[in-house]
């Protein structure tokens, strides 16, 4: 249950990251990161 919350939590701030970031190459790439560390924290 920890990681399914903490996945979509680092979802969220991703898709927060992108809506707030307006658009920057660099905030794309750190919402990226953030993302494949939620898709991290649902491995086995």
């Amino acid at each position: 249950m920890k990681r399914i919350a903490a996945f979509s939590l680092s979802t969220w701030s991703a898709a927060g990251l992108l809506y707030f970031g307006q658009h920057s190459v660099a905030l794309i790439m750190v919402s990226g990161v953030v993302v494949l560390a939620g898709f991290d924290l649902l491995r086995p």
